[in-house]
């Protein structure tokens, strides 16, 4: 008898947000941002349950918004050996966008070894992100004009020849009145700024990535950065978190001005990107012929891999067909739930 393939967690991470996609993508279009935040995080959860080792959550979105999520300092896995690894997760970033049938969702995971990156609850965070060429360049004590000059110099650009990314927002409008003062071009983005952040380090879409978007992207996109050799800043808010969700928070925020060393303490083991809808580089969800494709961004930080993951499986021969609920392929029945 041939002995069972031994699954390595990278390919255990893997799973996890390939599983998490394809249920976000069951959900696409049909406007209900809560059956696609649950989809999200039941394929997350179904995966990362099988983990051989134990994995915590040191940051995890949804607080924000009240939506499906994953608990903060919540462990997950199966195992007892094989140690615990930190875990950076966000199930479904662009919730909006997948629930509406726009471009743009993903579904993303950061691990490393513990104590290996920032241990944040869920708060605003402003960032600032760039690709290996403007690395060091950027600093969020310095003006958002000083930051995009430094930026276009290390570039050897004009400023009127970056492309700076920032979220659609109305904390944002002063921002970006004087970032176009510049002259930089301005990529307004309706909902998440997390592939933003890693185009500037893989595709150069984007120069510059800057504003306040969540906090627990902010931790996966310095984790991914520091993969690609990239560069990321942050600073957590607890002030407009406060003014953004309409209550105090109940427990303290660490407010330094954050660099990557200070996000990612002690190196990467696995970042992966699974496109929902179809996301910057990557193809969304698809499915022909009864069969479901995926593809994924995945980077591995310790042995310094990048590679695009494309799969396609059965599921309706494949082992996760047993993970799906009724109610993640119909609405009428998660209404019900």
């Amino acid at each position: 008898m041939m002995a069972k393939k031994e699954v390595s967690s990278y390919d255990l991470f893997l799973r996890a947000t390939e599983f998490a996609a394809i249920l976000a993508a069951a959900t696409r279009g049909h406007g209900v941002k809560s059956w696609t935040d649950f989809n999200a995080v039941w394929g997350m959860r179904c995966m990362l349950d099988e983990l051989p080792m134990r994995g915590e959550f040191v940051s995890s979105e949804g607080a924000l918004d009240n939506s499906s999520r994953f608990g903060y300092g919540e462990r997950i896995g199966a195992g007892k050996d094989g140690g615990v690894f930190d875990l950076a997760v966000d199930p479904i970033d662009g919730t909006e966008l997948c629930a509406s049938g726009q471009e743009g969702a993903i579904s993303v995971l950061a691990a490393a070894p513990k104590d290996s990156l920032l241990r944040a609850e869920e708060t605003y965070m402003w960032k600032l992100a760039c690709g290996a060429k403007a690395k060091g360049a950027i600093c969020l004590q310095k003006s958002p004009t000083q930051n995009i000059l430094d930026v276009a110099d290390a570039l050897g650009k004009k400023p009127g020849q970056l492309t700076v990314a920032i979220l659609k927002r109305k904390r944002h409008e002063d921002l970006i009145k004087e970032i176009r003062a510049t002259g930089a071009m301005v990529k307004l983005l309706e909902a998440g700024d997390l592939m933003p952040a890693i185009s500037t380090a893989y595709d150069g879409r984007v120069d510059l990535m800057m504003g306040a978007g969540g906090g627990p992207e902010g931790v996966i996109a310095g984790a991914a950065l520091y993969c690609l050799g990239g560069d990321f800043c942050g600073r957590l808010d607890k002030e407009l978190t406060e003014k953004e969700m309409g209550k105090k928070l109940d427990f303290k925020v660490d407010d330094r001005h954050l660099k990557l060393k200070d996000i990612v303490q002690d190196g990467v083991h696995t970042v992966c990107v699974t496109a929902v809808t179809d996301a910057y580089f990557l193809e969304g969800v698809r499915w022909r012929d009864g069969r479901v494709s995926t593809n994924t961004l995945a980077l591995r930080g310790g042995a310094a891999t990048v590679e695009l993951s494309q799969k396609t499986r059965d599921l309706s021969q494949h082992n996760w067909r047993e993970y799906i609920l009724p109610e993640c392929l119909s609405l009428e029945k998660f209404k019900k739930r």
